[in-house]
């Protein structure tokens, strides 16, 4: 399906409107995701769930714990809703891959990533954008597939498991914002 006409090349007829996603190079760029609290987040994909937790523990100093990734997506029509990417980690030597299942919860799927994902959304792809321009290490991550739907944590959890929010228009709260 394509949405961009030959005479104007790379913006749409409908704002949002995607072609398809792209990897955008073969590297993968390591990072760690915390929370306002200084919260490191950590996987535990045996248990399909990710929480933040207090750094200094035992597995952190002794460099077991995973590290996420962040691979970049281009798109093939133009839009203004962030950098598409994709956010994985290893662990056991095995792939896994954040994940947003049709009922909002968060998965982590062990595969490889795709070079291309056709389609206007994909569950594996979020819109990485700046949540506060003060900090410019501050991300908030949407959802491609929910729209409004952003990864963050539940501020009645003491787990401070990572979840997907919904927060519709511009009422985002510091519950979403990660540091990367």
């Amino acid at each position: 399906m394509a949405c961009c006409p030959a005479a104007v090349p790379m913006r749409c007829l409908y704002k949002d409107e995607v072609d398809a996603f792209k990897c955008a190079s073969s590297e993968s760029i390591p990072c760690n995701f915390k929370n306002i609290f200084d919260q490191k987040l950590i996987p535990y994909p045996e248990k399909c769930f990710a929480a933040f937790q207090s750094r200094g523990s035992e597995e952190e100093t002794d460099g077991s714990q995973p590290i996420f990734f962040l691979k970049k997506y281009k798109e093939l029509a133009w839009h203004d809703r962030g950098l598409a990417v994709a956010i994985t980690f290893k662990e056991n030597n095995k792939n896994y891959i954040v994940s947003v299942n049709s009922d909002s919860s968060l998965a982590f799927n062990q595969r490889e990533l795709p070079q291309d994902i056709p389609g206007v959304q994909s569950e594996i792809i979020f819109y990485q954008k700046v949540f506060r321009k003060e900090h410019p290490n501050s991300f908030c991550f949407e959802s491609s597939l929910k729209q409004n739907c952003y990864l963050g944590f539940s501020a009645d959890d003491n787990n401070k498991k990572l979840v997907l929010k919904h927060l519709p228009g511009n009422n985002l709260d510091e519950t979403i914002m990660l540091f990367v």
